[in-house]
């Protein structure tokens, strides 16, 4: 008997929100800065596109205010915490290996085989709720590495599965190979539908104590472009299983931000919020998987979200990010030409 069995679903966020925007002016343009390596950690090299602050000369695509009013025009920016969302273990030399069963045929990313044995502590478990999407990860920080997995759990003598795991370099770039142009379809593949890790674009505990985060967020939203992605994704989102086709919308690995002369400070932000929407400003959001929301993302084990307590809460950003205001003051980055397909159909 399995402990748990997850099946795939699509990323849910919450229930439709209203609430008032906040006032803030216009201010002068922020400054682009300079990534830096002397804050809190991060994954991937400082040339990751992850890590990369917006140059303030970004051409913006042309077709953008649709594009953001369509995205917009759903709900308010709600932040995947206690679901939904990604557990964080850490891990080193001295945790265990377990074994690790693929659920499906021809399931395994880099790194990943029959009966990979990984390290993973004592009463890891994956991102709630039991039937969601149940994200996975290890993170080796000292090695530089990460194992990542979805659908993942234990059956009742101990021995976990996965429906997809995949191995990532946190020293690298972030990117992977477009599945097309990989060695195999499944190398250009991760847990999430863009291909895009885990680990890129979360919101961290450490960062927001410290008051910066130096990277671009992960984000996913309801309508997303099925069959086209852009770096540095390397998959597309499929149509299929209750999923319709869908033309329009942002593709994978497209990239907003929001607007950087915008006055972030003169708003009822909390400190924590103007955090994340200073780094909205600077580096962004890259779009990684469909949701039934539009949500940013939040590491989520359990001792995570103890650290969240009193620091960060899911609807955190609702009061000023409305559907109004994101129609009014984010902007998509030029998405340019399309790479099309999926490797296999998602599970």
């Amino acid at each position: 008997m399995l402990r748990q069995i997850l099946p795939a679903a699509a990323l849910f966020g919450a229930a439709l929100i209203t609430g008032c925007a906040q006032t803030g002016e216009k201010a002068a343009p922020v400054a682009t800065e300079t990534a830096v390596e002397t804050g809190p950690w991060r994954p991937f090299s400082a040339a990751s596109p992850w890590n990369t602050p917006i140059a303030a000369d970004a051409p913006i695509d042309p077709n953008s205010d649709i594009l953001m009013g369509e995205f917009a025009g759903l709900n308010a920016l709600h932040i995947n915490m206690p679901e939904w969302s990604v557990a964080v273990y850490p891990v080193d030399a001295a945790t265990p290996k377990r074994s690790v069963q693929g659920l499906y045929p021809d399931s395994y990313g880099p790194g990943f085989g029959f009966n990979k044995r990984i390290p993973i502590p004592e009463g890891a478990t994956a991102a709630g709720p039991d039937q969601g999407t149940g994200f996975l990860v290890l993170e080796d920080r000292k090695a530089g590495k990460a194992w990542e997995m979805r659908q993942t759990g234990q059956y009742e003598d101990g021995n976990w599965f996965a429906g997809f795991g995949a191995e990532v370099d946190l020293n690298g770039t972030g990117v992977k190979t477009p599945w097309m142009r990989a060695s195999s379809a499944t190398q250009g593949m991760s847990p999430r539908a863009s291909g895009a890790p885990l680990v890129a674009g979360l919101i961290r505990v450490e960062e927001l104590k410290a008051g910066r985060i130096d990277h671009a967020l992960a984000f996913a939203y309801p309508i997303a472009r099925t069959g086209a992605f852009v770096p540095p994704a390397s998959t597309a989102l499929d149509a299929g299983e209750g999923r319709p086709a869908n033309p329009f919308g942002l593709p994978m690995g497209a990239r907003i931000q929001l607007d950087p002369s915008y006055d972030i400070e003169n708003t009822l932000l909390s400190p924590e919020g103007k955090v994340i929407a200073r780094a909205l400003q600077e580096y962004g959001a890259i779009l990684v998987d469909d949701a039934g929301a539009t949500v940013l993302f939040a590491e989520a084990a359990p001792a995570q979200l103890a650290e969240w307590e009193g620091v960060l809460s899911p609807d955190e950003l609702h009061l000023l990010f409305t559907p109004e205001f994101m129609s009014k003051n984010f902007r998509v980055l030029e998405i340019g030409p399309t790479l099309a397909g999926k490797p296999v159909q998602r599970r």
